[in-house]
């Protein structure tokens, strides 16, 4: 078999995916103290939906066969495509994750695979509207954890098709007892989403050639 054909029984090497995520997350504030009756809001709960586009970076290791693990780093946007309530959410700026992950692969067009990622979400043009109508600017930047798992299907030797869904999760606790002047501080933000998600993947490093099928041969 030539060195063009072959594909390992695990597909080792670097990976970039390019992909979209539809998400259905719910937003739970509360309000732990303020001395401002202009300032006070009272516990909400607002659902939105949003579209995520992102870029992943993966590089994938094996372990023994088909089976592996792989780290990497996420970043991105998202957008929320609803109409705002109480809390605007605005667009959202996903700084790099981190991320790790175990992968199977299954025959030459299949890859099962989950993962975990950590990281950070920042909400530049978050606001919430108090129970008396001040806009008040949060702008905050709570802790992402997430969990997904999906499949790829290999359509090429080096390209595929990404399906995976998962759960992200996003915390703000208040800082200082709401002892600052930052308005944020006084309050305590989570936010649950669920999400579906598709794009391409490109391997974009070796997978693991054969060393019989790149050695050169030798005739006496």
């Amino acid at each position: 078999m030539s060195e063009n054909t072959y594909v390992p029984d695990f597909r080792a090497g670097h990976n970039l995916v390019l992909f979209y995520s539809a998400e259905y997350s719910n937003w739970t504030l509360k309000q732990n103290s303020t001395s401002v009756e202009s300032e006070k809001i009272k516990p909400l709960s607002q659902t939105v939906v949003n579209s995520g586009f992102f870029i992943r970076y993966s590089y994938h290791i094996n372990i023994i066969s088909n089976f592996g693990f792989f780290v990497g780093t996420t970043t991105g946007l998202l957008i929320d495509m609803t109409s705002y309530g109480q809390l605007k959410q605005g667009y959202a700026v996903a700084f790099p994750t981190i991320m790790a992950g175990l992968a199977l692969n299954i025959g030459q067009k299949f890859r099962i695979f989950s993962g975990a990622e950590y990281g950070a979400i920042w909400y530049p043009e978050m606001s919430i509207t108090t129970d008396m109508g001040t806009a008040k600017v949060i702008a905050p930047v709570p802790d992402m954890y997430s969990v997904f798992g999906g499949f790829d299907y290999f359509f090429a030797k080096d390209k595929s098709l990404l399906f995976q869904m998962g759960w992200r999760r996003q915390n703000v606790m208040n800082l200082n007892n709401g002892s600052s002047n930052t308005y944020l501080n006084t309050l305590s933000i989570e936010n649950n989403s669920y999400f579906a998600q598709f794009g391409v993947i490109f391997q974009i490093g070796d997978i693991n050639q054969a060393i019989g099928s790149v050695l050169p041969r030798t005739n006496f």
